[in-house]
């Protein structure tokens, strides 16, 4: 089995190429990420966590939301949507809708790339695959007052969007 590809782009976010995920990460080429910030429901009370695998390469134990890598050639909502379906419903289809939030370039977790983040309301089930050992909401002002107290709970992709997501949620009213 080949290894998956992904796009590399420059620093406009404009694709320049592909790569695999392996060299992308080995060599830390700017590439494309989506992460889901998904709501418990429209109250944006509760936020859905994930505790990864201790068996994952970057940030086993921690806590994360939901995300990955676009495939080559696939938009960062068609991979927002894949990588939630795979990650917290173990492949089962469900009708949710993503909307972007925001976009960031960053350079957490030895990855650098940019990263579009989507909210989504979905109260479950939820039935983690293999990558994830536990999924569960919690309080929306606990994970971000977590995210700068205590950011090595999380991976550090994930405690950045949390903290961005704080920071424009602040300035937003």
């Amino acid at each position: 089995m080949s290894e998956e590809l992904v796009d590399i782009v420059d620093e406009n976010d404009c694709i320049v190429g592909q790569e695999t995920i392996h060299r992308v990460h080995t060599d830390k080429i700017l590439h494309r990420g989506a992460s889901i910030l998904c709501f418990k429901d429209e109250t944006f009370g509760e936020l859905l966590l994930n505790r990864r695998s201790l068996k994952k390469r970057v940030g086993p134990g921690r806590l994360c939301v939901p995300g990955g890598h676009p495939s080559a050639g696939e938009s960062y909502l068609a991979a927002a949507t894949r990588e939630f379906t795979e990650e917290v419903l173990n492949g089962a289809k469900s009708k949710i809708k993503l909307e972007p939030l925001f976009k960031i370039k960053k350079e957490t977790d030895n990855d650098p790339e940019f990263m579009t983040v989507f909210k989504t309301f979905y109260a479950g089930p939820f039935t983690a695959n293999e990558g994830v050992s536990d999924c569960f909401f919690e309080n929306i002002g606990t994970v971000l007052d977590m995210a700068i107290k205590e950011p090595e709970s999380f991976t550090e992709t994930t405690a950045l969007v949390l903290r961005e997501y704080g920071r424009r949620m602040t300035h937003a009213g």
